[in-house]
């Protein structure tokens, strides 16, 4: 994690927070999104996203921090017409993907972003049953990027994986809120 003033020892984001009017923990990755921000380590696109995941997830209204997202979206016609909630959806995949984010960034040519939403789709059971399967691409991926891959990254690779599993069902005790696909409220327009 980078140093931020908002930034609680237990990588909560007091601005995230605050917004959202519940804990939000945060990850390395959205810390460096909110640090090369135009508006770093304060209300931006980055911590308004946050709380309003935070939000959508405990069912409750959303309807203000969409409002505030609009203000602070960039006018960039690269940026999607419609945002969608759904879109993201928790899971062992996303939990070792942020695991790894520190030194391991998705490129042009792995397959990590499938890879994480198959393990999304398996889950917690699923991703333990096919722990080899998963090991063994970690090891492709880093045999690929020049990485150490052998028995012994191996064994690293199976406990990342593990982790990453308990990680999801601390997180979601019941299994992953699943959002609903044509919810009105869960797209709006910039």
């Amino acid at each position: 994690m980078m140093h931020c003033p908002h930034l609680t020892p237990d990588n909560q984001c007091e601005v995230a927070c605050q917004l959202a009017g519940c804990r939000v923990q945060t990850t390395p990755a959205a810390c460096n999104a909110c640090q090369t921000n135009d508006n770093p380590c304060a209300i931006n696109v980055v911590t308004i996203g946050m709380a309003l995941v935070n939000k959508k997830r405990r069912k409750q209204d959303i309807t203000e921090l969409e409002a505030l997202l609009r203000n602070y979206m960039p006018d960039d016609d690269l940026m999607p017409a419609t945002l969608k909630m759904s879109s993201y959806r928790p899971g062992p995949g996303n939990e070792l993907k942020k695991m790894i984010a520190w030194f391991a960034k998705p490129s042009e040519t792995c397959n990590c972003e499938t890879r994480v939403d198959t393990m999304n789709d398996w889950g917690a059971d699923g991703c333990r049953r096919n722990i080899d399967t998963i090991v063994d691409w970690l090891l492709e991926e880093a045999q690929a990027r020049g990485l150490p891959h052998g028995r012994f990254t191996a064994t690293v690779a199976r406990s990342l994986v593990s982790t990453a599993i308990r990680k999801y069902e601390r997180k979601f005790p019941e299994g992953a809120p699943e959002p609903d696909q044509d919810d009105p409220e869960d797209e709006f327009d910039r």
